[in-house]
């Protein structure tokens, strides 16, 4: 019938009515009848975390990046891996060592301060410390920032397990090459500290050789992921001039090795410049990982094996000429693997989004 008046709309009623655009009755939830007033489902995440390919610094200004989120991480991450890291992984040795009657849990506290000398048990202690700053700053970037963690590892996202491996035969390579050198010109200085006239046994140096094997790597690690990873990431996201992240990020690594002597510190600043440099120019950690575990694993572990652990571990101060080679060790190493990530076009940026992506799109969780 054409005079019957208006007609019902086609299709379904706008959100929060009632089937012919009829308003809800008192007392009604406010999505309507179903299954007309249904809320709207939540827009699917897209798989990429950035509107634009972004350099390893830029990966925390994601869709949902807030300043706030950066400084609480931050602050979380010092807090958690100065007092939270130290304070779990103490009370695991502490119960090890009691179950296994290899010490007392009194007697590790009482060691924690390095004054007494070093042991297994205390060297254990700080490895693992170190270490647990991966996991900290896997849980700050996952559920404070809403990415995965494998975008700490680099831009692909993820470790490149291939590139760690070829990064890691390039610092041994030049290791071996500084450490040469610095033996003919400079053979009083490359040698381990004199051990005091202390002795160690076999067990001993046995325990420590197996620590340093198994946990320095992870120590080496959890630095990286701290100070080239998250660090770098947070000060990037607050400033996008990459001298102004590597500078900070290094300027803090020399700082948290405590009390050391000038050439000391220009040496551990160095280190974090290159480390830091390699990580934005090969967008990933893998370069600055390599070099950090040959580095401790091959100090600790001729220090352990000539029972002056105790003192490599306690340096305060260090030469320029010894520093000089140090330096080179770093120059040669990280030429050698700007000029392999360049013949290789190794990825220093984020994937970005497809070509059809809206730059839009709603936040990621990738």
């Amino acid at each position: 019938m054409s005079g019957a008046g208006p007609q019902p709309p086609y299709g379904p009623p706008p959100y929060g009515q009632q089937p012919h655009g009829q308003p809800l009755p008192y007392g009604y939830p406010p999505y309507g009848y179903p299954p007309y007033g249904y809320p709207p489902s939540a827009p699917q995440l897209p798989p990429y975390p950035h509107a634009q390919p972004e350099p390893y610094h830029r990966i925390l200004r994601t869709w949902t990046y807030r300043p706030w989120r950066v400084l609480v991480g931050l602050l979380l991450a010092i807090v958690l891996g100065i007092v939270a890291g130290p304070l779990i992984v103490t009370a695991l040795v502490a119960v090890g060592v009691e179950v296994l009657g290899i010490g007392s849990a009194g007697g590790l506290l009482e060691d924690l301060d390095l004054t007494s000398g070093v042991t297994p048990q205390t060297l254990l202690v700080v490895n693992l410390s170190l270490a647990m700053l991966i996991p900290i700053t896997w849980l700050i970037v996952r559920y404070l920032h809403n990415l995965r963690p494998r975008w700490l590892g680099s831009v692909r996202p993820g470790l490149r397990w291939g590139w760690l491996a070829t990064c890691f035969g390039l610092a041994l390579l030049a290791t071996i090459v500084a450490t040469s050198l610095a033996s003919l010109l400079l053979p009083g200085e490359v040698t381990p500290p004199d051990s005091g006239g202390s002795t160690q046994s076999t067990a001993t140096t046995v325990a420590f050789l197996v620590i340093i094997a198994l946990t320095s790597p992870l120590q080496s690690a959890g630095e990286e992921y701290f100070f080239r990873g998250y660090l770098l990431q947070g000060f990037g996201a607050l400033v996008r001039a990459p001298w102004f992240t590597l500078t900070w990020t290094s300027l803090l690594f020399a700082i948290a090795h405590g009390s050391q002597n000038l050439p000391l510190f220009v040496d551990r600043f160095a280190f974090g410049l290159v480390a830091g440099g390699l990580v934005l120019f090969t967008g990933g950690l893998e370069a600055g990982i390599a070099m950090h575990i040959v580095n401790n694993v091959v100090v600790l572990g001729l220090a352990a094996a000539t029972g002056a652990l105790p003192q490599t571990l306690g340096t305060t101060a260090a030469s320029w000429s010894l520093v000089a080679f140090d330096l080179g060790q770093f120059a040669l190493f990280a030429v050698a693997v700007v000029l392999l990530a360049r013949h290789r076009q190794t990825a220093a940026r984020t994937p970005g989004p497809p070509p059809k992506a809206s730059a839009a799109s709603p936040a990621s969780t990738a």
